[in-house]
């Protein structure tokens, strides 16, 4: 890899989507994000978390879908125009988040982030993986392996 190439790959790394969730901002990292897409039709599955909606069908591709308001403890509200799913993929796994609203991509330097100091096992229930400054805000950033994690609890809660 050159030079040039080290420093593209640098700003992607930096480059993070902000969505909204009960009006607080979140953010995470674009790279993980392969596309977002209006709410389709969910297929529930029997014997999932509340918070796991269930499954939808991608262009022949079967992806989980989790509401991100329940999964945070919030109160579930009807879905709407603005309301959407983030489909995130990372090591060819993927689900689908839903959120109230994308708000829009920023770049966030890391030395305007502080890793969480807590419990990492916290850390992993709650998804947040360091709080930045993102337009004088502070925001959190949710940690996209504990995203992913999901994945292969429901995979495994399946397959029983």
């Amino acid at each position: 890899m050159n030079t040039n190439d080290e420093v593209i790959e640098a700003k992607i790394d930096d480059l993070y989507m902000v969505f909204i969730i009960n009006d607080k901002k979140y953010a995470l990292s674009s790279k993980y994000i392969i596309e977002i897409i209006e709410i389709l039709p969910i297929t529930k599955v029997p014997f999932l978390p509340k918070y796991m909606k269930g499954i939808i069908n991608l262009r022949s591709n079967i992806i989980p879908v989790m509401d991100a308001r329940i999964r945070f403890d919030m109160e579930p509200i009807e879905y709407n125009e603005r309301t959407c799913i983030i489909i995130i993929e990372k090591n060819k796994e993927k689900i689908g988040l839903i959120v109230d609203a994308v708000n829009e991509v920023v770049s966030i330097s890391p030395d305007k982030s502080m890793n969480m100091n807590s419990n990492k096992e916290d850390c992993k229930q709650n998804f947040i993986k360091c709080v930045s400054e993102i337009n004088n805000e502070v925001q959190l950033i949710l940690d996209c392996d504990s995203l992913m994690e999901i994945v292969e609890d429901m995979n495994n809660e399946i397959n029983k």
